[in-house]
């Protein structure tokens, strides 16, 4: 598609419960929802069907089993779904996030920064490896949650050609200013579209406020702390007016770094 092309991006903020099976469902739901505001982008939140409830994890299947209804639902309709999973590959588990796309995944990451004031090092395994991916939908570059505290990760996404970057997160209420901030900072700095979405509610006490931010650092919407889907069209030919109206990507003395 061309980069003037208008495309409707939803978040959807999922309220994390301790049932699996009903987080996946609450997932589904959300992403019919998006299906009727004619989404072409949903988003859902990191680890979105486990939430970090650790009688959960043994119960993960292998990824296209685990995401089995996602691709159906991406398979029947025009959507292109962004997810956190907790990702199974024989005895290991990844904090991972998925670009699935007419019944296929057509991207994964791994989370390469697990959280160190929780016990995510104990469960999961650490990803190695950056990427950016071409998507029906622009060039996609994929972090989860804690990694938007890390600024050379989403310059390098940008530097790999990343037109968004996409954050699924459980972000907690105490922080989430940290979040709206780093959220921005990442947009700003990068001159780049910034998707953060978070989860609600449920017992960990996560602050919701998801937001989407355009490449001035904009922010194009903003959800509350419940459970809701919220959308707004974007273009990606904004990331390249911003770049060349703005040249501050090109002034880097990287000899310096």
């Amino acid at each position: 598609m061309s980069t003037s092309d208008k495309i409707r991006v939803a978040i959807a903020q999922q309220r994390i419960l301790p049932d699996r099976e009903v987080n996946i469902m609450k997932g589904m739901s959300l992403i019919k929802r998006a299906l009727q505001v004619k989404a072409n982008i949903v988003i859902l939140p990191e680890v979105f069907n486990t939430g970090f409830y650790k009688h959960n994890y043994e119960s993960v299947e292998p990824l296209e089993e685990e995401l089995s209804l996602l691709l159906k639902i991406s398979q029947q309709k025009d959507i292109m779904i962004i997810a956190g999973v907790a990702e199974r590959e024989d005895d290991d588990l990844y904090n991972s996030a998925v670009i699935i796309h007419r019944g296929k995944i057509i991207g994964k990451y791994r989370k390469t920064h697990l959280f160190p004031l929780t016990d995510e090092k104990k469960h999961f395994k650490a990803g190695d490896k950056l990427e950016v991916f071409e998507t029906p939908f622009g060039k996609i570059g994929l972090l989860i949650c804690y990694e938007v505290r890390f600024p050379e990760l989403s310059r390098k996404l940008v530097k790999m050609g990343a037109e968004i970057i996409a954050i699924p997160a459980e972000f907690p209420k105490e922080r989430i200013e940290h979040w709206r901030v780093l959220l921005q900072a990442r947009a700003i700095e990068n001159q780049v579209f910034v998707a953060g979405v978070n989860c609600v509610e449920g017992d960990l006490d996560y602050g919701g406020h998801s937001m989407l931010v355009d490449p001035m650092g904009s922010i194009l919407i903003e959800a509350s702390e419940y459970q809701e889907v919220m959308m707004s069209d974007i273009r990606l030919s904004e990331v390249y007016e911003v770049r060349e109206k703005y040249p501050f990507l090109n002034d880097l003395r990287e000899e310096l770094l």
